[in-house]
């Protein structure tokens, strides 16, 4: 008999497990979508490579990021991207650039070798900060400028962004930090053209 009550006594607490609410599910997810479509006025007469962004140590992650105390990162518990940041980066840059018509073309295989640009692209930071009100998105992107054929550089930058926020929830982040993408690719159009400008032996 004490074994019976035993076995029951488990299998309730295995139902009540599995029937409580999961504390970390996601009920919303968010994308970036917001890209600059500005018109060079120059033209190009190269291929560009866009690499894949990469991210830093805690930024490859599709949870939606904040800090409200120095130096601590959190994430909100039912709120989260669909990809991470880089991920969601890569189309829009890729996008902006096709759209600028700067370049004779912009190739995002690894594979390709006429390409004589290489653009590469590493996310720093991305998240959310209560430390100020109302809250604003911090976005900072690091960017580097090489020659495709021996990976010289030729220059490198870091673009920050730091965006208030319409409202103190994740979705006010959520609208920031698709103001801060289109803002990013709006400003890396403009230090790619500087720069190609002044180096391209065909224009």
């Amino acid at each position: 008999m004490k074994k019976f009550s035993v076995l029951i006594s488990s299998l309730l607490i295995c139902l009540l497990t599995a029937c409580s609410p999961v504390k970390d599910q996601i009920t919303n997810q968010y994308r970036l979508s917001a890209y600059s479509i500005l018109k060079s006025h120059d033209y190009i007469r190269q291929t560009i490579f866009v690499s894949h962004p990469e991210s830093v140590a805690g930024y490859d992650t599709n949870e939606m990021l904040y800090i409200k105390k120095q130096f601590e990162v959190n994430s909100f518990v039912h709120n989260a991207w669909t990809d991470p940041p880089a991920d969601m980066l890569f189309p829009l840059i890729l996008q902006s650039l096709q759209e600028s018509h700067l370049f004779f073309a912009v190739a995002s295989s690894p594979h390709v070798e006429s390409a004589y640009y290489r653009l590469d692209t590493q996310v720093i930071e991305f998240h959310q900060n209560f430390l100020t009100r109302p809250s604003q998105l911090d976005f900072t992107v690091k960017v580097v400028l090489t020659h495709a054929n021996d990976n010289t550089v030729i220059a490198s930058h870091i673009i920050r962004k730091h965006i208030l926020c319409p409202m103190d929830t994740p979705y006010g982040g959520v609208i920031a930090a698709n103001i801060a993408a289109k803002q990013f690719t709006a400003d890396l159009l403009a230090f790619i053209k500087s720069h190609v400008k002044q180096d391209s032996p065909s224009k």
